[in-house]
């Protein structure tokens, strides 16, 4: 596509009829006419060329100003549109301008300056939002309702004629579709999909943040019945034309709960002191073949979303727990990596291959750090591993010294686990706790991912690269201002800031209280990693080159990667196929980057209405906490255990309070908060629904 429009920009085609600009693109571009008509029909669709009046003229999106832009909107009926293409302010749209527009609908449209700021006018309306819209029923009668959707960002009720047929009734929570869109102040006009129930129970309001993502648990009939026609044990043929790796101590090292293994490692350490890291990853690909309805279901999902008491798969349980999990003491395909690694933490060369594990062992980090802790219970039951987990302990340490020496960042940042009992109920909000072992794991996976991102690069071949970019000047010139109020400062502009830059404050900030804020002000001040089909590298870890490819259970880029790997660099590649992955890879990392997001606003979703669940079991109670945000409404406060909640201006000691934006900090005559300070706060008000906690600041 994009030299198709280089070609129509560079020969002035601009304002031509679509058959003379076929024909120009299939002369100049050396394809046939059909092709060249049917790519101008596709750019048309999705708004690269645009109709020009009336006449049948045509013109690049570019030439006429045009930008493409997703939607968010606003209760009070205008919107405002995010540019995809550039990194720009977002644009306000009146609700005069959105014709039918809704909110999260993908847009083409026109930005005129007005006043200080722009506005934008739609054009077209390039992709609807086909997501799920949660609300509650009113107005049942005769067959019609409407649907007040639960996100405020939608101005519009629903309208739909299906609610009887469904057995919905007034103040039910359901599930809806929009069908058609009217045009002016009519409401869009919709479909009743599933009805979720009455109560405003904990288990309904999580139940409508996954539906509201998009997300079902439940695989369609005909993709669970293909994923019951994989075999649950290896065959002898499957066998064939593999390294066999069933005689090396192989093991998997997993939290206690996991059940879809899809790396295992091993690791010997030679006499002089350098070492051979086994990397071993399931061989997913080699049941999930392309285009089947598994590999369809696959791409869709894209990744699994992991909840506080459940897992929605990405791939069918007798595939992720079963013949594709590398589970203890059977016999599974892999692609394993063989990296040999030097006494200071090099890799001096590597094998990718097909391979075949029997994993000896599966551990837990609890037992592998037991034994790394000298723990003599554990090394007795684990004796003839203790040595390779001691190998393994030294192996990271290299690898994580070289990646500290390059500038890698490590935020550190505090996550939280909950424990549940049986029916889903938080019993507690705790930190998760990681140790050596989780950073060991991390270490092989992150080295493997690297050696495999840089062999695929070097060899030219289309490829999927996970990529940071680095940091926007303007946001990084705001961080610098943040931290400048904790006297801190960063011996770099901000237009050319490096990660040893950013790494050497973060190591600073060790140990202070604003430790923690600091961290995740850094986090979002830089870009979010997404897929690319483009080695752009990796900010955030320091690499020239970085992919996803230790974890094709649970995420679509690794398997697709297993897929490349296999069919391009280990066997003889079928040259259209090699040229259909060219634009493949493209739309694996978009549709991969977009799920990510997604999977990542219903798990954030859903781990705040735990915490508000747990927090609504303990009103009245005080806690200590830690300033994290200063506002001109209230100050945030977050707790140790994670949990924050806002104390409101009503529930602030009473005084004369000016906000001091630069400085970041609410200050009266009497009383005054910044970020980073210590604070007491008791827990006044739960508001389940919409996962807001409220806390009563207290004073000495």
């Amino acid at each position: 596509m994009q030299e198709i429009i280089d070609f129509i920009q560079h020969h002035s085609l601009d304002y031509q009829t679509k058959p003379t600009i076929a024909k120009a693109v299939s002369e100049g571009l050396g394809i046939s006419y059909t092709e060249a008509y049917s790519a101008i029909n596709n750019m048309i669709d999705n708004g690269d060329i645009c109709q020009v009046g009336n006449m049948g003229k045509l013109a690049l999106s570019r030439t006429l100003g045009y930008k493409r832009g997703k939607l968010t909107g606003n209760a009070k009926g205008f919107a405002f549109a995010h540019i995809l293409d550039e990194d720009v302010p977002d644009v306000f749209i009146p609700h005069c301008s959105l014709k039918n527009a809704l909110h999260k609908d993908t847009v083409l449209l026109s930005v005129k300056p007005k006043g200080d700021q722009f506005e934008g006018e739609v054009i077209k309306i390039l992709a609807r939002n086909n997501l799920n819209i949660v609300g509650k029923l009113d107005y049942v009668k005769r067959g019609l309702a409407f649907v007040k959707p639960d996100d405020v960002h939608y101005f519009s009720d629903i309208m739909v004629r299906n609610a009887e047929k469904m057995h919905a009734l007034d103040g039910d929570k359901v599930v809806c579709r929009i069908k058609s869109y009217n045009t002016g102040d009519k409401n869009p006009f919709g479909e009743i999909t599933e009805v979720l129930g009455h109560d405003d129970t904990p288990t309904l309001a999580m139940l409508s943040i996954i539906r509201e993502n998009n997300l079902y648990e439940e695989f369609p009939k005909d993709v669970l019945a293909e994923a019951k026609t994989q075999p649950q044990t290896v065959s002898e043929e499957a066998k064939k034309d593999r390294v066999d790796f069933r005689n090396d101590h192989v093991v998997t090292i997993d939290g206690e709960d996991a059940k879809d293994l899809d790396d295992a490692v091993c690791v010997t350490k030679n006499d002089d002191g350098s070492y051979v890291l086994k990397v071993h990853i399931a061989d997913v690909s080699n049941y999930v073949k392309y285009n089947s309805l598994l590999d369809q279901e696959a791409f869709k999902r894209a990744t699994s979303v992991y909840f506080p008491n459940l897992v929605y798969p990405m791939l069918p349980r007798e595939l992720s727990n079963g013949i594709c999990s590398l589970n203890p003491h059977e016999d599974r395909l892999t692609l394993s990596v063989v990296m040999d690694i030097d006494k200071k933490g090099n890799v001096t060369n590597y094998k990718i291959c097909e391979g075949l594990i029997r994993t000896c062992e599966r551990m837990t980090y609890t037992d592998v750090y037991a034994i790394l802790q000298d723990d003599p219970e554990t090394c007795k039951r684990y004796d003839y591993l203790v040595q390779d987990f001691k190998n393994m302990e030294s192996l990271h340490h290299l690898l994580e010294d070289n990646r500290k020496k390059r500038g890698a960042l490590n935020f550190d940042l505090p996550e939280c686990k909950f424990e549940m009992d049986d029916e889903g109920h938080v019993l507690e909000v705790k930190l998760y706790e990681r140790n050596v072992a989780h950073m060991m794991i991390e270490s092989f996976m992150l080295i493997t991912n690297e050696v495999v991102a840089e062999a695929m690069y070097k060899r030219e071949i289309p490829f999927i690269f996970r990529v940071h970019e680095q940091p926007d000047a303007e946001k990084m010139n705001e961080f610098f201002n943040f931290i400048s109020g904790f006297k801190l400062k960063v011996n770099n502009t901000p237009d050319k800031v490096t990660p040893k830059d950013l790494q050497l404050l973060l190591h600073k900030i060790e140990g202070q209280p604003y430790e923690s804020m600091i961290n995740q002000v850094m986090l979002r001040s830089l870009q979010k990693a997404r897929y690319a089909s483009k080695n752009l590298g990796h900010f955030g870890i320091a690499a020239k080159y970085y992919c996803h490819f230790t974890s094709p259970i649970r995420r679509y880029p690794d398997l697709a990667i297993h897929r490349i790997i296999k069919s391009v660099v280990l066997r003889k590649p079928d040259p259209d196929w090699y040229e259909f992955l060219k634009d493949w890879v493209v739309d694996a990392s978009l549709q991969s980057s977009d799920r990510e997001k997604l999977a990542e606003t219903a798990e954030r979703e859903v781990d705040d209405l735990k915490k508000a669940e747990y927090m609504q079991g303990h009103l009245q109670e005080e806690f200590e906490g830690v300033v994290t945000g200063v506002t001109s409404f209230g100050v945030f406060v977050e707790l140790p255990n994670t949990i924050e909640g806002l104390c409101t201006m009503e529930n602030l000691p009473e005084d004369n309070y000016i906000l001091f934006e630069k400085a970041y900090k609410l200050s009266g005559s009497k009383h005054s908060y910044h970020l980073g300070e210590k604070v007491r706060v008791r827990n006044v008000e739960v508001n389940l629904l919409k996962r807001q906690i409220t806390f009563k600041m207290l004073t000495e």
